[in-house]
Formats: C-alpha cells, sequence, structure tokens
C-alpha cells in the first residue's frame, strides 16, 4: 500500500555527499581535500608527500584494476572506514582506464585506428565508462557507510564557437567531454580553483590570492546545489562554514 505522507526538505546546512574541485596544477587542490573530515586518498597521482599534515592514503596507484579494488574494500568493510574518500585525481583515472584497454586489445592508443574495438571513437568512449564506475562505487560506499566523496581534477581551457556569438574561452574539467558531463550531473558542488588578486594596504602592489569560485560564469564551469558566495578563500573550513551560515 502507498504511503502518501508528506515531507518537508529543504535548507540543508550540511556539507555535500558529492564534490569536485577542479583548477590549474599547484594551486592547492589537494591541500583543500587534506582538510576533510577523516579523509582517505585513492592516490594515482602521487602528489601527497608535500601536504602540510600527514593524510590516510593507498599507496600510489598504477592500474584501473587496483583503484577498484582499493574502493572495493573500503565497501566491503562492516564499519565505516572514513570520513570522506578523495580522489587525486578524476583526469588521472581516465588516463588509467585508457591504459587498461590500450593492453587489452595490444594497441599503440585509444583511438589506434587499426582496432576495430577503438574506431569511431568507441575506445575513448567505453574508458570513460569505466571511469564513471568508480562514481558508482562511491555511490555505493555513501549508501552503505554513509562516507563524502571529494573528486579532484586540473582544469584545461576550451575555446566556445556559439552561433550568433563571438567565441571565447573557458576553463573545464581535464578530461573527455563524457566523463566531464558525467561528473558535472553527478556532483552536488563543482569548485572552480582559481587566483584572484587584490590592491594592497600600500596602493602600489597586487596580491595573489588563492580562491574557490562557486558558481558558473562565461569563463569557467561550476556551480552546486545550495546558495553560497561566488568566490571564497580556498580552505575547506571556510566552505563549511558557508554552508553552514547559508546566504
Amino acid at each position: 500500500m502507498t504511503n502518501f505522507e508528506e515531507q518537508l526538505i529543504g535548507k540543508s546546512k550540511e556539507m555535500p555527499a558529492k564534490m569536485a574541485i577542479y583548477g590549474l596544477p599547484k594551486l592547492g587542490k589537494t591541500t583543500f581535500a587534506a582538510q576533510a573530515e577523516d579523509v582517505f586518498f585513492i592516490n594515482i597521482e602521487g602528489g601527497l608527500d608535500y601536504l602540510q599534515s600527514e593524510v590516510r592514503s593507498t599507496p600510489k596507484l598504477k592500474t584501473y584494476d587496483e583503484v577498484i579494488g582499493w574502493l572495493k574494500h573500503i565497501f566491503d568493510q562492516a564499519t565505516p572506514f572514513c570520513g570522506t574518500i578523495a580522489i587525486d585525481s578524476m583526469d588521472w583515472l581516465e588516463n588509467l582506464a585508457q591504459e587498461k584497454l590500450v593492453k587489452l586489445h595490444n594497441a599503440t592508443s585509444i583511438t589506434d585506428s587499426k582496432i576495430s574495438a577503438f574506431a569511431y571513437y568507441k575506445g575513448v568512449i567505453e574508458a570513460a565508462g569505466l571511469a564513471m564506475n568508480v562514481l558508482k562505487w562511491l555511490d555505493a560506499i555513501h549508501g552503505k557507510h554513509g562516507i563524502s566523496a571529494i573528486l579532484i581534477a586540473h582544469s584545461m581551457v576550451k575555446e566556445i564557437d556559439l552561433p550568433n556569438k563571438d567565441a571565447f574561452s573557458k576553463y573545464q574539467l581535464k578530461m573527455t567531454k563524457y566523463l566531464s558531463a558525467k561528473i558535472m550531473e553527478w556532483a552536488d558542488l563543482i569548485l572552480f580553483a582559481d587566483y584572484d588578486f587584490y590592491v594592497s594596504e600600500d596602493g602600489k602592489t597586487s596580491e595573489q590570492k588563492r580562491v574557490l569560485r562557486t558558481g558558473d560564469d562565461a569563463s569557467f564551469e561550476g556551480g552546486g546545489r545550495m546558495s553560497l558566495k561566488r568566490t571564497i578563500p580556498l580552505d575547506y573550513n571556510q566552505l563549511k562554514k558557508e554552508i553552514e551560515n547559508g546566504l
């Protein structure tokens, strides 16, 4: 029998369970994720050695199957393994997925024209699908254990050419359009890590500060399901404060 009981939903002050942060290299994306509650890194890039504090992490993972193996290990635990999983990074993960298929088909590249399975960009699409499986694992882990996820990625600049408008450049996730579109749909909040420039107190020099862009813009992709200031400091705890306080 159907239950027609109403619910009041909305006005959440909790950190989103699914976040993605992307931007230029060495900007502080990994440091941001390292501030999350009881974080555990799926370490694909191997760039955790110089963090200012110690974090729990896998060894540097060199294959797609190792990544999936660790996620399955976390899922299989009887109790929550950690509070947050950070994937560092998703564009490197997609590379591992492509390498898996290239090795499986004994190809020279993921677009090797001599491999029928890779024709018409099918290899690239299949590799993106493998990378998307990680999102399914993260959903399953959250459903079973309540563990949140942060996806880290680099950025690239893409030329946008719309009908009846001048072409312009825009920062996007550095991965195939297939995986990028899925992450944009999957994440509750997508953050663009950027530099902002301020005039110093002496009025003569400019200071460069690292910031998070929280909303979509003509120059970058981003946004979320909550109302936030468009620009905040690149700091996990500051983001948490903004979400808790709301607008």
